[in-house]
């Protein structure tokens, strides 16, 4: 399934929310994100008077070491961090032979004594040092674009039970069609007869101008959806998705009555919360929906000139 923005936005909030958290429940999470990043990520436990020897996880065959640090509040919480860097690095040096990385993740921030015990490690253990190091502070952001954003959408939804994914949209298995329609190319098939938006049922609908113009752009890839139920393997496919398109469409008319909020809420049924912070995303859902309103399934059909004249309102035809 193609990963939007609007869904990986989702994602990055929740590891904020996860990065709000103080003490040890920032450290449990860091340490599992750090074990579904590296395969080989151990945290060893702490054992008698050992303890962990100011190690909180291994990778990379030995070769990175990770200290973390979930801030805890206080009136001297800059002295404390720069204190736990100092004490965990020491204990690190003296104990751990095999990194050549040590990495401090820390949701604190860093401020001008902590800095200054950075700098001085960094300077400590320079390339012409003794024990040359590679010295970083990993805060919640940088753990986020080096760790966290980095995970296939299996793993962060792992992480992250109940993404706005499949989920959550009423047409799970019309999310292929929709990664289809928004990854090929923009061209339109040579040929393909694609018409107008007719006038007629949108004015009847009373649609606004701006849901007349989407369906304009997205009914421009009407062919590709038609191959697409073509080569379908459920030859009933389309005739399902009818179907539950009305369902969705009468379950909207009964909570509003304003057009435009009942297409709103058939975009977010076919493509997800918030889809139009990805412009593909949305094209496509256009692309959908307006070929299921160009079918008859969706809004209102005028009624023919003779119903009028006997005061006849059809009902909506699906067909």
């Amino acid at each position: 399934m193609l990963l939007t923005p609007n869904w990986r936005d989702w994602y990055h909030f929740r590891h904020q929310q996860e990065c709000f958290k103080s003490g040890t429940p920032f450290e449990d999470y860091v340490s599992k994100v750090l074990s579904l990043f590296h395969p080989d990520f151990v945290n060893p436990a702490p054992s008698g008077t050992l303890g962990d020897g100011g190690c909180d996880g291994l990778a990379e065959g030995g070769t990175i070491f990770y200290a973390c640090y979930g801030q805890r509040p206080g009136r001297n919480a800059e002295r404390e961090l720069a204190a736990k860097i100092s004490s965990d690095f020491t204990r690190g040096l003296s104990q751990w032979g095999s990194f050549h990385t040590w990495k401090f993740v820390t949701n604190a921030p860093i401020g001008p004594e902590s800095l200054r015990t950075v700098t001085e490690l960094q300077k400590d253990h320079g390339p012409a040092s003794d024990r040359p190091l590679t010295v970083r502070v990993v805060n919640s952001e940088a753990l986020w674009r080096q760790v966290v954003g980095t995970l296939e959408t299996a793993v962060l939804n792992e992480l992250f039970p109940g993404a706005p994914g499949a989920e959550n949209v009423e047409l799970a298995d019309l999310l292929p069609l929709l990664d289809t329609l928004g990854t090929q190319g923009s061209a339109i098939d040579a040929g393909a007869d694609v018409l107008p938006v007719p006038a007629s049922k949108m004015d009847f609908n009373e649609l606004p101008e701006a849901s007349r113009i989407e369906f304009n752009a997205g009914r421009l890839l009407a062919p590709r959806i038609d191959r697409w139920y073509e080569e379908s393997s459920d030859p009933g496919l389309y005739d399902v998705h009818g179907d539950k398109f009305r369902s969705l469409y009468e379950e909207a008319r009964a909570v509003t009555t304003v057009p435009a909020e009942i297409l709103e809420r058939l975009y977010v049924s076919v493509a997800g919360a918030n889809f139009r912070m990805d412009g593909k995303r949305a094209n496509a859902a256009f692309a959908v929906v307006s070929y299921f309103f160009d079918s008859c399934h969706i809004f209102e059909t005028p009624p023919a000139e003779g119903d009028v004249a006997r005061g006849e309102v059809p009902d909506a035809v699906a067909h």
